[in-house]
């Protein structure tokens, strides 16, 4: 079974968001992740970086702009 490690890149730095990830839901305003025992986190303004399944299991989220009044 492969779980992951969620991380998040935000102003140069990357800080764990949360282990043991599951399953990555990516919606309007955001990434949902999912726990293996259905616990689940909203990363708010985010969008999937990079997926690494098979060397290091690492989830790499990136911070978007937002642009408010456009």
């Amino acid at each position: 079974m492969c779980l992951s490690t969620a991380y998040l890149n935000s102003d140069g730095t990357r800080r764990e968001v949360m282990k043991d990830v599951a399953r990555i839901e990516a919606v309007d305003g955001g990434v949902w992740l999912i726990n293996l025992f259905d616990e689940r986190q909203f990363v708010e303004n985010s969008t999937v970086r990079t997926i690494d399944l098979v060397n290091d299991h690492t989830v790499i989220l990136e911070r978007t702009e937002t642009n408010a009044g456009t």
